[in-house]
């Protein structure tokens, strides 16, 4: 995408250093950080068939789970 913004938000969710030369992505970082990477990418991936569900968030080091409110959603995805 324009200025890789997406590539570079995965790289810092993620901890890891993300290239694309074609299709096909390079990860470095340690192995807790390329798993991450990888995991990150699957999900945005699945976003764009329709809507990912993350299970087990509770018990994840990376992330916060919260509800947000339908009217809502568009603002928070950006959609």
């Amino acid at each position: 995408g324009k200025e890789a913004a997406t590539q570079k938000k995965l790289e810092k969710a993620a901890g890891a250093i993300l290239q694309f030369v074609g299709n096909i992505a390079f990860v470095a970082g340690t192995l807790k950080e390329r798993r991450r990477c990888k995991e990150f990418i699957g999900w945005l991936l699945q976003q764009m068939r329709g809507s990912v569900t993350i299970a087990d968030v509770s018990r994840r080091d990376d992330a916060t789970e919260m509800y947000i409110p339908a009217n809502c959603k568009g603002w928070v995805t950006g959609n």
